[in-house]
């Protein structure tokens, strides 16, 4: 799966509550209703492993979508605290204030659930990572985009855990997350690169670690709130990154940049 693909998937999820873009995800639909009509001049959203989701009408709703908002939302907060493995449907209904039927009008599984919150992840992920070409190549440069990374995993950091959880019992979601991920990992690894000026030998290796540090950082950052500033790992986090991709500058250089 290219990096153009997910592209687009960032562009049509951006506004998130959508009432095209939930239509658009549903590659596949209940088989006990003709899927619903796409306007012309449309592609549907392209991702590794498509959800089935399911549509009480041809047309969604205001309604419908901040149903479908619910769940999801709720999803994301019921796998960062419980993991994939230890989040229930009742929990994510009682978290969404809605009872079991609703939840099945949209969603059969809670695979499908989790599918569908990271197609909006994926796209979010890229964009973030296309800012990059963006930054100031300096400590504080970098200080801002660490910030907007950990802002990514405010939302997006339960589904990160959740897929790895879920990819170690089901290889369709491991093989497709695997070559996404590091389809994703290959674009951060040549955007970091290109802002040190320095040649990457390896730049799925690069991003990946960059990406797997980063996650960490913030997962900590959440789990020890009150004992240590956010504010702090982030910075630190930055340096870290920045000396990565500045190896002539030494860390002691590097700590004295950061101020």
């Amino acid at each position: 799966m290219g990096i153009a693909q997910f592209q687009r998937l960032g562009k049509l999820f951006s506004g998130y509550r959508y009432p095209l873009a939930f239509r658009e995800l549903s590659m596949t639909t209940d088989p006990r209703r003709p899927a619903a009509k796409r306007p012309s001049g449309t592609r549907a959203a392209e991702f590794p492993v498509a959800p089935t989701t399911r549509q009480p009408a041809d047309a969604l709703g205001v309604r419908a979508n901040r149903t479908i908002a619910r769940i999801l939302d709720a999803a994301r907060e019921a796998f960062l605290a419980s993991g994939y493995e230890g989040t229930t449907i009742d929990e994510i209904t009682t978290a969404a204030g809605l009872s079991r039927a609703s939840f099945y009008t949209y969603f059969p599984t809670k695979r499908d659930v989790l599918l569908a919150v990271g197609a909006r992840s994926a796209g979010d992920s890229i964009a973030v990572i296309r800012q990059l070409e963006n930054v100031d190549a300096s400590i504080e440069g970098m200080t801002e985009w660490v910030g907007q990374y950990f802002s990514l995993l405010d939302e997006h950091g339960a589904f990160a855990f959740a897929w790895t959880q879920a990819a170690q019992n089901d290889p369709e979601i491991r093989v497709a997350g695997m070559r996404s991920n590091l389809s994703m990992c290959r674009q951060l690894g040549k955007r970091l690169a290109a802002l040190g000026n320095t040649p990457a030998s390896d730049p799925v290796l690069v991003g990946l670690t960059t990406a797997s540090a980063m996650e960490r950082a913030w997962d900590y950052s959440r789990l020890y709130a009150g004992s240590i500033e956010r504010s702090s790992v982030i910075a630190h986090t930055a340096v870290l990154l920045w000396g990565s991709i500045h190896p002539d500058v030494s860390d002691a250089d590097s700590v004295a940049v950061a101020g």
